[in-house]
């Protein structure tokens, strides 16, 4: 592209990159300390380039149809997931020395809670975020790590909210609570319903909750060790699974063809969902009292954490172990883990506790190393309450006790 205006004086300028910490980052080398106006010029287009991904209407008719994209589309907050599964950017093997990681304007800048973020959720399209708390309102941000603008506010009069997903359809998002209820929220439409708890159960609480990728179950972590399994579309009960002891945490295969399940005596459970059998069992190395579980998408590792802060990473071989032993035990944490993600293509886990400042940890798959660069000392994370990757693991967002979601943008993958 030909420039509007070329300025003789770029040629002779010369830029001190050492003056202020805003030019520092710019530089390749630390022995580099100035730049000509034309190179200055370069380094701060590809810095900002490396922040926000160019919006689709600034590509030309060509580049849109390398990419796949349809620039006539009529773009629509709620599209389905499909659209980034169908993303062309290609994913790079990420180092494990060394995380390329940039905070940008806070996730909701535009109003922030009034409350601790309970929950914070990508839309699966990438380009919405929920947030949701005790002040018993869901707000949703369109997120481009710039404005981030509010798109609406919803609020639950007699619900503070524990929990909040999207479906994966993205066309509903069911908010949860300490209460003999929940509610189903239609986005297009905006529809509110509230459905008066589950058929032949008499709960005292239905705040924690997963929902099946293949869209089909939401499974509801009940008392006495049982996993209530409901129906998606008709919200009507379909079976119960049964642990020994009380069930601290639930996670789906990517298929939804497994439902993995924890007890607090580190007893871990896979369930297939359609004969509702359990066909294995095994036992989590060293737990004295498991909360949490989850796996990744690709099938490959099982991630699991307790109350002492130790995060045990297995490889798929603990479905056929009784005893396995982890790949890794990640012991940088020292307070009860309280949630554990990985992110789109299994090269990051993250692991958070909020029952200290500044608890947040991501690490490095496979050679599972935590990564040593971030977050440091000076990272204003407070009390790590809820977190989450966009779809294409371009974003991460972190929610903390002081009603804010922390932004940061993931430069080895695309924006959404």
């Amino acid at each position: 592209m030909t420039p509007a205006w070329i300025d003789d004086d770029d040629e002779t300028l010369e830029i001190n990159l050492t003056t202020v910490n805003r030019t520092k980052k710019l530089r390749e080398t630390e022995q580099e300390i100035t730049l000509s106006g034309v190179e200055y010029e370069k380094r701060l287009r590809k810095q900002f380039e490396k922040v926000y991904r160019r919006p689709i209407w600034a590509y030309t008719k060509a580049e849109a149809q390398n990419l796949g994209i349809d620039k006539d589309e009529q773009f629509s907050f709620f599209k389905s997931a499909q659209d980034i599964i169908n993303d062309n950017f290609s994913t790079r093997t990420l180092s494990s020395d060394k995380i390329d990681i940039l905070r940008v304007h806070d996730a909701n800048q535009e109003e922030y809670s009034q409350a601790v973020i309970q929950n914070v959720s990508f839309h699966p399209n990438g380009q919405v975020l929920m947030t949701s708390g005790f002040d018993k309102t869901l707000r949703l941000f369109q997120v481009d790590g710039k404005i981030n603008k509010k798109i609406q506010s919803v609020h639950f009069q007699d619900m503070p909210i524990y929990n909040a997903n999207f479906f994966p359809d993205g066309q509903e998002v069911i908010v949860t609570g300490r209460r003999r209820f929940f509610y189903i929220y239609d986005l297009n439409g905006g529809e509110i319903t509230k459905i008066q708890g589950i058929k032949g159960h008499d709960d005292k609480s239905y705040e924690r909750c997963k929902v099946s990728p293949c869209n089909k179950y939401i499974a509801f972590l009940g008392a006495n060790g049982y996993i209530i399994l409901v129906s998606r579309k008709t919200k009507q009960w379909i079976a119960d699974l049964k642990v020994n002891k009380t069930v601290r945490d639930i996670d789906f295969s990517k298929d939804g063809q497994y439902i993995y399940a924890i007890g607090v005596d580190g007893e871990v459970y896979q369930w297939d969902v359609g004969s509702r059998t359990c066909i294995h069992r095994f036992s989590d190395e060293g737990a004295v009292k498991s909360t949490t579980i989850c796996a990744s998408r690709n099938g490959e590792y099982f991630a699991t954490g307790s109350n002492t802060g130790v995060v045990n990473i297995y490889n798929n071989e603990c479905l056929t172990e009784t005893r396995p032993t982890p790949q890794k035990s990640i012991l940088n944490l020292t307070t009860s883990i309280h949630n554990i993600k990985f992110n789109h293509d299994s090269q990051l886990l993250a692991i958070s506790s909020h029952s200290k400042k500044d608890q947040f940890k991501l690490i490095h798959l496979p050679s599972m190393r935590v990564f040593p660069n971030w977050p440091t000392s000076t990272t204003p994370l407070s009390y790590v309450s809820s977190f989450d990757f966009s779809p294409n693991s371009g974003y991460l967002a972190i929610g903390n006790d002081k009603g804010k979601v922390l932004l940061y943008r993931l430069g080895s993958y695309p924006r959404a």
